[in-house]
């Protein structure tokens, strides 16, 4: 009785050939390869330590706001701080309530290195004679929560 081998799918029957099918994943392969540092720096920086570790600062308060201030150093000791040669992405946020549930400012400001990934706010807006409350945020890391206040109004 005579073998009969089978025979390869022919394209039209829908299934992929041998061809396409290593074509599709080299493509994917390149794909995610290529796009893996656009999702690391979606997730946002890696720092060797807890980077606000020389605190969180503010100062020369107006009737309607302040400024806000910390560095970035996760190893202050180290050159640079244990910073990178690139600017970093800082969340600020200000908020009536210590528990920063009722925002009232926001925003994001670059750490540069020229500035020694320094970043400092100028919160406007505010009402005056009121506490307030701020923390900074970069990467996974968070700052504690800072308390500062508004001058009074002229007057009062």
């Amino acid at each position: 009785m005579p073998v009969t081998m089978p025979q390869p799918p022919s394209s039209s029957s829908g299934l992929l050939s041998r061809r396409a099918f290593v074509t599709a994943g080299v493509s994917a392969a390149a794909w995610a390869w290529l796009a893996r540092p656009a999702f690391a720096m979606a997730r946002g920086p890696h720092f060797a330590a807890y980077p606000f570790s020389l605190g969180i600062a503010s100062g020369d308060p107006a009737r309607d706001g302040f400024v806000l201030w910390t560095r970035l150093a996760p190893l202050p000791f180290e050159p640079g701080g244990g910073m990178g040669t690139e600017p970093v992405p800082v969340q600020w946020v200000v908020a009536e309530d210590e528990s920063l549930k009722k925002v009232v400012r926001h925003g994001t400001a670059q750490a540069d290195p020229a500035w020694a990934h320094s970043v400092h706010v100028e919160v406007t807006g505010l009402r005056p004679d009121r506490w307030y409350w701020y923390r900074f945020a970069a990467g996974d890391a968070t700052s504690p929560v800072g308390r500062t206040r508004t001058f009074p109004a002229p007057g009062t």
